[in-house]
């Protein structure tokens, strides 16, 4: 009986080890062994290549706005740590920082150069008033919302603008001129040019204007923010 156990359990044994070395075999053979995926998040690109080293192939799929700190990585696919074949990618996304901004402090600036910090900032203008105030002229004298404030990228501030004299402006009619043409006359007209808008439309050519915030002839604030809508002949627009 004892003999039959001793032979049994010795069948078993070889029976696992072949099994066993087998399946090592074929691994070895098809360089099938399976690595831990790595936690990438709060790495740079840099660090993240010396860390997977050869085991990985880190594949950049673009940045984008999040709550990790900018230029680190917030984001992979596979997730760790799921095993995946050696040499397999690993794709990463890359952070660009919060999706918010602290509003600067644009008192005393030209307000063109508040528009175009704001605008560096992702931040829109959305309406300007004016004021009579001292002798500064076209200076921003304050912001709605104040200056230090959390904002979100895409949200729009309004600006108060002193102003020496108010000066009102008769809208000038550019309505199928080119965008070009269009920005030089509101420029000349002392208007600032505001949102661009894109529409698909094949019966007028390429970046002709089709609307605008205010009607022609139309009296309008000197420095008032206009609008424009303008043709494009691709549907992704």
């Amino acid at each position: 009986m004892n003999k039959k156990i001793i032979i049994t359990i010795s069948s078993l044994a070889i029976i696992i080890s072949i099994f066993l070395g087998g399946n090592v075999g074929l691994k070895f053979f098809f360089h099938d062994y399976l690595y831990e995926t790595p936690n990438l998040k709060g790495l740079t690109i840099e660090e993240a290549e010396a860390l997977v080293e050869s085991e990985f192939k880190l594949v950049n799929m673009g940045e984008h706005y999040s709550e990790v700190k900018k230029g680190e990585i917030y984001s992979q696919l596979p997730i760790s740590p799921k095993h995946i074949k050696k040499g397999r990618p690993i794709k990463i996304w890359i952070s660009k920082g919060m999706d918010t901004v602290i509003l600067p402090d644009l008192k005393g600036k030209n307000m063109q150069d508040a528009r175009a910090i704001l605008s560096d900032l992702g931040i829109k203008v959305d309406r300007i008033s004016h004021t009579m105030e001292g002798y500064m002229n076209n200076k921003v004298i304050g912001t709605d919302p104040s200056e230090g404030s959390l904002i979100s990228r895409g949200s729009s501030v309004s600006m108060l603008i002193n102003v020496s004299k108010i000066k009102n402006i008769r809208m000038p009619d550019i309505l199928g001129f080119s965008l070009g043409e269009g920005e030089k006359i509101l420029r000349e007209k002392q208007l600032v040019i505001g949102d661009i808008k894109k529409v698909y439309r094949t019966d007028f050519p390429e970046n002709t204007i089709i609307d605008i915030s205010y009607p022609a002839g139309k009296d309008v604030l000197a420095g008032s923010v206009i609008n424009i809508t303008v043709t494009s002949q691709s549907e992704e627009e």
